[in-house]
């Protein structure tokens, strides 16, 4: 599905029909300069799953063949979770391979951040080292979600029992995607939350997934949650 190309070669234009006009230019050349900086070694925090000796695009290819099944298809074979993005703003979690949806640019790489445009993203998380899900739950999870069964939070006025069965009704994808990047959004008020963290930095695809299983073994209680600022002051909350 791909070959080898020198990313300072990646901003060359192309005149694809039918691809969006400005939009494939303007896709083509963000996707090139990013290309060109994280090929010197550039643009890419500490945190980053970089290569030892610094963070690089190793090839950028155009591919006119791509589907969102074949995407999927090759990220699983990687033990990596796919993510998408829907416009200008977007940008992959991890390194892996990235696909910009307007210039049909497929890029591997080995950083965060290779998204200049909608596209959607190959995470790949690490190997996979062997843990059960009930260590996984034990290490990364009960300190929160208890332990010998599992508290499920909910916002305030939410109706508990419902809430306990619809969570046992995810689909296995929605969990396994919950625990390898965190549950955040925006709070009523305008503020944003983020309630838990992401572990895709943390554990295997096979990992996460093994945990999901042992989560779904356990009893489910739903538990309401107050929010600072928003229905909640710190005097009402107590100490844990």
């Amino acid at each position: 599905m791909r070959e080898s190309t020198n990313s300072q070669t990646a901003g060359k234009e192309t005149s694809e029909p039918g691809i969006l006009g400005k939009d494939l230019r303007r896709a083509t050349l963000l996707s090139a300069a990013v290309a060109g900086l994280l090929g010197a070694g550039v643009g890419c925090g500490s945190d980053d799953q970089a290569a030892p000796d610094g963070p690089k695009v190793l090839s950028v290819v155009i591919n006119n063949e791509m589907t969102v099944e074949k995407f999927t298809s090759e990220c699983d074979a990687r033990g990596g979770l796919v993510q998408t993005h829907a416009a200008c703003a977007g940008n992959n979690s991890c390194k892996g391979m990235s696909f910009n949806k307007f210039s049909h640019q497929l890029i591997e790489h080995t950083c965060k951040a290779m998204n200049t445009c909608g596209g959607m993203s190959c995470v790949v998380l690490p190997a996979d080292t062997g843990r059960t899900g009930a260590e996984v739950f034990s290490t990364s999870c009960q300190g929160c979600h208890g332990s010998g069964k599992f508290t499920y939070y909910v916002p305030q006025g939410t109706d508990l029992i419902a809430a306990a069965q619809n969570f046992l009704q995810q689909p296995e994808a929605q969990l396994v995607n919950t625990v390898a990047f965190g549950s955040d959004g925006i709070n009523s008020n305008g503020t944003s939350y983020a309630n838990m963290p992401g572990f895709h930095e943390k554990y295997s695809r096979a990992e996460i997934e093994r945990v999901v299983t042992y989560v779904r073994s356990l009893q489910v209680e739903a538990e309401e949650y107050g929010t600072l600022g928003v229905n909640e002051e710190v005097g009402d909350a107590g100490s844990m």
